[in-house]
């Protein structure tokens, strides 16, 4: 049983904290590391990609603070042209409405098939979900919803867990860590009562009636969170996002990653299994 405690770890060796980056040792071969743009929300896309490959990162979940999900848009045209260009993968996009008018919905899917998704991050409407169930065994695209926090549609996680009851195994959840502590849950519990509903995460620190933080230096119990998500043999993308500082996010989002390598390290998480194994 690790007993680090989330500050301990931060003050303990070193050894190891880049591996996810750096794609060596057991951690790496456990979990997926990007980066959601909402983060570069104040950079052209072709900035906010030279940010991720700063960060030593291949993955980025974009929104719509680059380009709207419109196949025909210019700004979607463009993006996709320099995605091609820098060779990165975007595994998923949003966060997304999705109401019970299924042409609107579609195309949505149509889109998140062009772009090469796997995952449409979501805030979907109760009267949505009969749209959704047959959309996403026709594309093979998940639906992750989305907790916003307090006050919002998916606040707690009873929330979520009631919305995809008798629904798609493909329609599940992205956590954001950071709204969970702001909902006064714990993002490892979470994870723990999602179970296989878990799809995605937007990785976020924050302090309980408090403000955004680097990871590591908030609430989060970084490696729990790790456990929780090892035990899952967790396949999606976790998106690491970082509202804070703008203008210049890449410095704290630096240190987050190193922050979460060495909880990663620190954590029991067993080497990555296939699905079917």
């Amino acid at each position: 049983m690790v007993t680090l405690t989330r500050r301990g770890f931060l003050a303990s060796s070193t050894a190891g904290a880049l591996v996810l980056a750096c794609g060596t040792g057991h951690a790496a071969r456990a979990f997926r590391l990007g980066a959601q743009s909402y983060s570069f929300r104040e950079f052209s896309t072709e900035d906010a990609i030279k940010n991720l490959r700063e960060l030593g990162l291949t993955e980025m979940e974009f929104c719509f603070a680059h380009f709207p999900p419109d196949v025909n848009d210019p700004k979607y045209l463009a993006a996709k042209a320099a995605i091609d260009a820098a060779k990165i993968s975007v595994p998923a996009y949003g966060v997304e409405e999705f109401t019970a008018d299924e042409a609107v919905n579609r195309k949505k899917f149509e889109f998140a098939k062009a772009l090469g998704v796997e995952v449409l991050t979501a805030n979907p409407d109760q009267e949505s979900f009969a749209s959704l169930d047959k959309l996403v065994e026709e594309f093979q695209i998940r639906i992750a919803i989305h907790n916003h926090g307090p006050k919002a549609r998916y606040d707690k996680v009873a929330d979520t867990l009631k919305a995809v009851e008798g629904h798609s195994p493909l329609i599940g959840a992205c956590v954001d860590t950071g709204h969970v502590i702001r909902s006064g849950e714990k993002p490892h519990e979470v994870v723990e009562q999602l179970g296989s509903r878990v799809i995605s995460l937007h990785l976020k620190d924050w302090v309980h009636e408090g403000k955004e933080q680097i990871i590591g230096k908030g609430d989060l119990d970084v490696v729990k969170l790790a456990e929780a998500l090892g035990a899952l043999n967790l396949q999606g993308p976790i998106m690491l996002e970082y509202e804070e500082s703008p203008k210049n996010p890449v410095p704290d989002m630096k240190q987050g990653i190193e922050n979460w390598n060495k909880a990663v390290s620190a954590a029991k998480v067993p080497a990555r299994r296939k699905r079917d194994e």
